[in-house]
């Protein structure tokens, strides 16, 4: 095992090492909004068409002050999520962490309460009342059997959201409505469904191959991102990232049986809800290979996942695969974007990378990079590794692609996340960091959440 570097000896993050990747990922983002505005100027002079969005390389980003561009009080809600988080994490971390519900119950009322900052009317309300989510369509189905029947033909009148999303998108969406009645009920259920699901499959999956500690501690790390703060209240995509945890914690399952009826479980409910369930199988498949040398439990539960289609589209006729094209089409209508508009493809590809990046927050990044090196170096948990380098790399394969064109990453690819976080846990447990460093760590990533939310203002 390779001698600790003499900063595995200090805090985690001195003063002056804060005030750096602060200050580059500041300097970063200016110096990109810069290049993004010259970039729009000789666009508008030579008339390119080129997809570039005011606040590039971030795609639905607007700035917000307090008392100019909203209410004042929105500052004053701000100030005392603070207050409360600064409390609980300086004298109930320990306990917080020690108990995986009290971690999930603490991520999701910071969830709400973040999203809150906004108002109940732009924080709860707009997020799923708005006509171009799932709302409008919802509301209209009036047979869940009927909708199925005719998805296929009525595919392109949809909704922008709805209509490249398998039809499970907007059912799961009606029965919300029905149960629960008005929007702001719907975005805390999302919330709190979203959280559960993360927080219970991401902590299983990391007790596989750390220590309980690290386990509570990480999974709130998670909670506490950018990303998941803020749109885990207020998106599909919250509740997708979930299920792709689902499949990923049953997978490695020791019992047979749990894990290719938990995982072709997993598999349904994620594909049901986007066509980006396909970025797993790679992942499934490349996990297998490495772990068991031969993929038979991913070959099983996608073969049950794939019985389930057959037999729906005998009982209702909706065809999944048609569905899939039609999304294709409808999302690259002038097909491979490289080809029909090159500006665009790598304007996008860059916005793609830098919403991961900058919600997921710099801090994080640094420690996920640190990790994957000692993981590296050390050959230690490598099935760890392998499944962070085999979710990279599939979602750098969907970005070539040309998938998620609006750049709007940080949402759509929420389920990429936890694969950030993974060599973060290792990095932590291999420090053996003190409760100090960890409160430190959590005040950088949750502090970094509140000023996004403060100050920020994000389409949904």
């Amino acid at each position: 095992m390779p001698r600790p570097s003499s900063n595995e000896h200090g805090q985690l993050f001195p003063t002056r090492r804060i005030l750096t990747i602060a200050a580059v990922a500041i300097a970063v983002a200016l110096t990109a909004l810069t290049a993004a505005r010259v970039l729009r100027r000789l666009a508008n002079m030579w008339q390119w068409e080129i997809d570039c969005p005011r606040n590039w390389p971030l795609s639905m980003f607007s700035l917000k002050i307090p008392g100019i561009h909203e209410p004042i009080a929105h500052a004053g809600i701000a100030a005392a999520i603070g207050v409360v988080f600064f409390v609980l994490i300086r004298w109930q971390l320990v306990r917080i962490i020690e108990r995986r519900w009290l971690v999930l119950a603490f991520g999701g009322l910071l969830v709400l309460s973040t999203n809150l900052i906004h108002g109940p009317t732009h924080g709860l309300a707009r997020p799923h009342g708005d006509e171009k989510q799932y709302y409008r369509d919802a509301s209209q189905v009036t047979s869940t059997a009927r909708f199925l029947e005719e998805f296929n033909a009525r595919q392109p009148q949809l909704g922008c959201h709805a209509r490249t999303h398998p039809p499970g998108a907007v059912l799961l969406f009606h029965g919300l409505c029905l149960s629960l009645g008005t929007p702001e009920a719907v975005s805390i259920a999302v919330a709190l469904v979203a959280v559960g699901l993360t927080g219970l499959f991401f902590h299983g999956l990391l007790t596989y191959d750390f220590d309980r500690q690290t386990c509570g501690y990480v999974t709130l790390l998670l909670l506490l991102v950018p990303s998941v703060q803020i749109y885990y209240c207020t998106t599909l995509d919250a509740i997708i990232a979930g299920c792709f945890l689902a499949v990923l914690y049953f997978i490695r399952h020791p019992h047979s049986a749990v894990s290719i009826g938990g995982a072709t479980v997993g598999l349904i409910c994620a594909s049901m809800l986007t066509f980006g369930a396909c970025f797993l199988g790679p992942v499934l498949v490349g996990i297998e290979l490495f772990t068991r040398r031969s993929p038979w439990r991913t070959t099983a539960a996608l073969t049950g996942t794939a019985l389930f289609y057959i037999a729906l589209h005998m009982a209702t006729g909706f065809d999944y695969l048609q569905a899939f094209r039609t999304a294709s089409a409808l999302e690259n209508p002038g097909g491979f974007l490289l080809l029909t508009e090159p500006a665009s493809y790598f304007l996008t590809r860059l916005e793609n990378l830098a919403d991961i990046v900058w919600y997921f927050g710099p801090f994080l990044l640094v420690l996920s990079i640190r990790g994957i090196r000692l993981l590296r170096s050390t050959r230690s948990h490598p099935e760890v590794l392998a499944t962070t380098v085999l979710g990279l790399l599939t979602l750098a394969a969907m970005f070539l692609s040309g998938a998620f064109r609006t750049g709007e990453t940080a949402r759509a690819c929420l389920f990429i996340v936890p694969y950030l976080m993974l060599p973060v846990a290792a990095y932590l447990q291999h420090r053996s960091c003190t409760m100090h460093d960890k409160r430190a760590l959590a005040w950088l990533v949750f502090g970094q959440t509140l000023a996004m939310q403060t100050f920020g203002g994000y389409y949904w």
